[in-house]
């Protein structure tokens, strides 16, 4: 390779290096608010490189669409009313996801994938049929709210002691528990806000 083409593949290679580095970037949560939340149809139209926020609500979803990995920066997805009946494995893609919303669908266990979004800071999983929590979650060091109302959780892993510092909030409202189940989960999260319905006369 002559001086002159060794050059610019230097060059080349530095060009891809700094530019990957400048748009791939995990955005504060006051930057995230002001950027737009786009549709399919209309992030499909921008720069993949700066689509933070996409909503995929009510598309009658079994599954992630696969244009939507294009969006390598995308770090609040919205994949409220749709018809997945598993915990989308895939999404760990989304390296940067600071929101996920997986609201009303049919999915029963989430598995230990969810461990692997370490910026997760709001994971809103209500209304759906979710039996268990995995003990990765004790990853999710920057989560500060969990929304599990109206799921059949008999308990939650020990593991979720983990994140006692940072967790503010947790809804766990609309789920059969007892007391016993309540006392440890507060034990175990002493300075969290848990919301419970009235404890159940139940197993657990």
């Amino acid at each position: 390779m002559t001086k002159s083409k060794l050059y610019k593949s230097l060059i080349s290679a530095l060009f891809v290096f700094f530019t990957t580095n400048v748009t791939a970037q995990l955005l504060s949560l006051e930057v995230l608010d002001t950027t737009p939340t786009y549709n399919l149809e209309e992030a499909l139209k921008q720069d993949p490189l700066k689509v933070y926020k996409l909503t995929l609500r009510k598309q009658k979803l079994t599954a992630l669409p696969e244009t939507i990995f294009q969006f390598k920066n995308l770090q609040v997805l919205n994949l409220k009313s749709n018809k997945l009946e598993t915990f989308p494995k895939n999404i760990t893609a989304f390296k940067y996801l600071q929101e996920l919303i997986i609201t009303a669908n049919k999915i029963e266990i989430v598995t230990k994938e969810l461990g692997e979004l370490t910026h997760l800071k709001r994971f809103v999983a209500g209304s759906n049929n979710i039996v268990s929590i995995p003990p990765e979650i004790k990853n999710l060091k920057e989560l500060t709210f969990l929304d599990l109302w109206g799921n059949n959780i008999g308990s939650l892993p020990i593991e979720i002691q983990d994140l006692k510092d940072n967790l503010k909030e947790i809804d766990m409202r609309v789920i059969m528990m007892n007391k016993a189940e309540h006392k440890k989960i507060e034990a175990l999260l002493p300075n969290t806000k848990i919301r419970f319905s009235e404890s159940c006369g139940c197993g657990f």
